[in-house]
């Protein structure tokens, strides 16, 4: 009990902007593509997530998570993804129930769509990737594309190639010859993600 009352005197003593939650930190030249705010580790103290980026030099996703302890909050160290500087418009990024997701497009005409789903891991104190979704096509739909999406909860690995539609109907793939496999991994922190194409199949020659 006089634990409890102890910080809730500490929580109302706190300056405003402490229990805002993290703050973006930028390098010279970077701004903000996207940011969330949300209580991705269920302290009650919003996090941040936000992609930093410097015009064709660097992309970063950056998660900021607080911590509550018995005399307030604080920060653990900021969770830092590397991305391709070169994305197809902005990133985005969600919440759906305690999972944070992240959904970006890059290439040219050859595109690759990417989402990365994050959960909040007591044991390793940080975001941990839970899975992996990856789609190669192209945007004029000169050649058939591939796809995979990874559970890293179960080590599931389904891949499908997309082939173009030649028949009739408004899709402009179909998926076929699914494969199910099995890629299991120790936890994966969210800055030790692998990079999308990684899990796709080489994709056939047309």
């Amino acid at each position: 009990m006089m634990r409890a009352a102890l910080f809730t005197l500490a929580l109302i003593a706190a300056p405003a902007a402490a229990q805002e939650g993290p703050q973006p930190v930028l390098a010279e030249g970077e701004s903000v593509e996207v940011e969330l705010r949300a209580d991705l580790n269920g302290d009650g103290v919003a996090d941040l997530a936000y992609v930093a980026a410097k015009a064709e030099e660097s992309r970063e996703l950056r998660v900021a998570t607080s911590f509550v302890g018995e005399v307030g909050t604080g920060e653990n160290p900021v969770q830092v993804l590397p991305l391709d500087p070169y994305p197809l418009g902005d990133a985005t990024l969600e919440v759906k129930g305690n999972v944070l997701l992240f959904k970006e497009l890059t290439g040219g005409t050859t595109a690759l769509s990417s989402t990365y789903r994050f959960r909040w891991d007591a044991k390793l104190e940080a975001m941990r990737l839970i899975g992996l979704d990856a789609t190669l096509y192209s945007r004029t739909f000169a050649h058939d594309g591939v796809e995979a999406s990874w559970n890293l909860l179960t080590g599931d690995l389904v891949t499908r190639t997309l082939k173009l539609n030649t028949g009739s109907g408004d899709q402009a793939y179909n998926p076929v010859g699914e494969k199910k496999t099995k890629r299991s991994f120790p936890p994966l922190r969210l800055e030790d993600s692998p990079r999308p194409e990684g899990i796709l199949p080489y994709p056939e020659p047309n």
